[in-house]
């Protein structure tokens, strides 16, 4: 339906108004307005001075070109020099318009070349409104519009007469007027463009700042819990350093690593995951109150700072404190509950900056993880521990890389018969700056790091290669090596071991796996059906330190393994202790019925090697028989007890002499 001309009347009252300047908005700033003026300047300038030349020099109008000289040199630069410094813009702005006024009306009342001018003035308007803007422009439009008519109207019949017939004045005035109505309508358009294009540029600016907001936020913020991250956490701790200092006071800082939270979220979802840490802040900051402060610095670690009213703590009620803390939730029906371990750090007891507390009590956690504990405290020798692990762990590696480990044997020797039947490959390391390092100390540190797999591999490897070297003039002595819980798992340790006995091609029945009993605690399942796989190669299998660790008859009667190895801790004892004695003998004759052959680890004197002789015991192996030797000294050792054995063809089968073996 077409708009009634009652609809149209308000939109045409708001264009006319609009037109006028009513309602207008300055959306030019200061450096707009400057660009404007050295816009139009700057171009009048060398215009202005171009025609005053021309008229001056080669038209026969010298007044002209005085005003234009003029008028460019006393108010276009003056206005130049002022915007350029961007000081009274306003000021440059009336000196430009001013010397519009000036040249242009000069223009209409002389005329110029071929009356020119008249045409030249129509520009005027255009440049008011442009510099001016709507409202003022109109001003400046009405003011040129009164000069010229004054002026025509004034110096008619004069020698300044106006060059075209009077009657012609109100026409020109009328179509002045009109060519003023055409620039304000112009520049309204182009006033309506800039502010929908100011509009469009706030808008999106706002949008930016808005996501720039957002991104300045997470780049300090946990998204999930909005939590203060690692990064921001560190000034909010130094701010509580800084108070606690100022009223005498302490702080506990807490390093927290929730336990179990990727297996969690694997079970619940990533939306159930993000609702239960929500969970765990709100029922830490219940925990620390109002004064607390709380930090998630990692995807599963977070940092409580609790400020304490006295510097002095009781370091072990605190550590059980933090320790027993209560961590259970329902989250969407499902029951969770959170295991943690924790680390202590103390202000002012273990530091005054907040990088040297976050990293002590980061340290205190790790340790808290490697003993097993809910919460540990800081303990400065803890500091030296972690710096010769990390100083270990990287001279092993390169120990590993520049093959400075080696392997020593020691020989299992049948009781009965005094017969070599193997010998137990251990891996030694000799460091050129510290010498030699105890197994018990590099072992642990290939253990809990990804150096295991090429240790394994190396020990497996040159145990098989040495015991393929052997087999020429020592037939059927095999080689023993231990295998740890972690390489029992490691899903490559089958392809593995096929790999090597190709390469060396050893018959397998020569080579024995040892493993621990603690496999069992593990994986139970999984373990079994790794031991038959490896026993289904062909390999011999024992369990080492038997008596030390999870000992279930169930499960012993079902591992596939065709040796016993008794720690050496019931040994070394066994002559005087009957308690020993009693578990040795136990031990022995549970193997026995088992079907196991039962060794007997850490003999170091002939007492022991009878009295183990009296129980039954098949091999043993100790520093009576050998120490660890290298292989090349095995060898000879070799030759050597064999040698003896040949001359002296004793066996022991009804009760063992006095005479040692070596």
């Amino acid at each position: 339906m077409p708009n009634t001309p009652e609809q149209h009347a308000p939109k045409l009252q708001h264009f006319f108004f609009s037109l006028l300047g009513q309602g207008s908005k300055e959306i030019l700033g200061q450096q707009e307005r400057r660009d404007n003026v050295l816009t139009i300047a700057p171009i009048g300038f060398v215009v202005a001075v171009l025609f005053a030349l021309f008229n001056t020099l080669l038209a026969p109008y010298p007044l002209l070109g005085a005003i234009e000289a003029a008028s460019a040199l006393l108010l276009l630069l003056p206005a130049i020099r002022l915007a350029r410094r961007g000081q009274r813009l306003r000021w440059a702005e009336n000196l430009l318009m001013l010397c519009g006024l000036l040249v242009f009306g000069a223009l209409v009342v002389i005329g110029g070349v071929g009356g020119t001018g008249l045409f030249w003035a129509y520009s005027f308007p255009f440049m008011a409104f442009f510099i001016k803007g709507q409202r003022k422009g109109w001003l400046w439009s009405s003011l040129f519009l009164l000069e010229v008519g004054v002026l025509l109207l004034a110096l008619r019949g004069t020698a300044l007469a106006y060059p075209y017939d009077p009657v012609q004045i109100p026409h020109y005035l009328s179509s002045l007027l009109f060519v003023s109505v055409i620039a304000a309508c112009f520049n309204l358009l182009r006033s309506r463009f800039q502010e929908k294009l100011h509009e469009g540029v706030l808008a999106n600016t706002a949008t930016a700042q808005h996501y720039l907001d957002q991104l300045q936020f997470l780049a300090l913020h946990d998204p999930v819990t909005k939590l203060p991250n690692r990064t921001r956490i560190l000034p909010v701790l130094q701010e509580e350093i800084g108070q606690a200092q100022a009223r005498q006071g302490g702080l506990l800082v807490i390093a927290m690593r929730l336990s179990r939270l990727p297996e969690i979220s694997n079970i619940i979802g990533n939306d159930a995951t993000n609702e239960l840490m929500q969970a765990i802040t709100a029922t830490l900051q219940q925990l620390l109150g109002d004064g607390g402060k709380l930090g998630r610095i990692a995807r599963e670690e977070m940092l409580l700072i609790f400020p304490m009213r006295k510097p002095q703590f009781d370091l072990d009620n605190t550590t059980r404190m933090v320790g027993s803390y209560n961590l259970d939730f329902e989250i969407r029906g499902f029951p969770v509950h959170i295991d943690y371990t924790a680390g202590i750090a103390t202000y002012p007891h273990h530091g005054s900056s907040a990088e040297v507390l976050l990293h002590k009590a980061e340290q205190s956690m790790l340790q808290a993880l490697q003993h097993g504990a809910p919460a540990t405290m800081y303990d400065a020798s803890q500091d030296e521990a972690f710096v010769r692990y990390h100083y270990r762990f990287g001279r092993l590696r390169d120990a590993m890389a520049q093959n400075q480990l080696t392997q020593h044997f020691q020989p299992l020797i049948n009781i009965r018969t005094g017969k070599l039947v193997a010998a137990e490959a251990l891996a030694r390391w000799f460091d050129p700056e510290e010498g030699f390092i105890s197994p018990l100390e590099f072992i642990p540190i290939a253990e809990s790091s990804g150096l295991i797999k090429p240790l394994t591999r190396w020990t497996i490897r040159e145990a098989l290669r040495q015991c393929a070297r052997w087999q020429g003039d020592f037939p059927g002595v095999a080689v023993s090596v231990n295998l740890s819980v972690r390489s029992l798992f490691d899903p490559e340790l089958l392809p593995m071991l096929r790999q090597l006995l190709q390469e060396t091609g050893i018959n397998p029945a020569l080579v024995r796996l040892e493993v621990t009993e603690s496999l069992m605690l593990a994986a139970p399942e999984k373990g079994l059906a790794i031991l038959r796989d490896i026993v289904a190669l062909g390999i011999r299998l024992a369990i080492d330190d038997y008596g030390t660790g999870f000992s279930s008859l169930g499960y012993l009667k079902l591992l596939p393994v065709q040796e016993l190895k008794i720690d050496q801790r019931f040994i070394r004892h066994l002559v005087e202790d009957r308690g020993d004695m009693a578990i040795v003998e136990s031990t022995i004759d549970l193997a026995h019925h088992l079907g196991l052959s039962v060794v007997a680890e850490g003999i170091e004197d002939q007492e022991t090697m009878q009295q183990l002789w009296l129980l039954g015991c098949d091999i043993g192996q100790g520093y009576y028989y050998s120490k660890p030797m290298p292989i090349d000294d095995y060898l000879s050792w070799c030759d050597h007890y064999q040698r003896r054995q040949a001359a002296d063809p004793q066996l022991l089968d009804s009760e063992p002499d006095n005479t040692p073996l070596l």
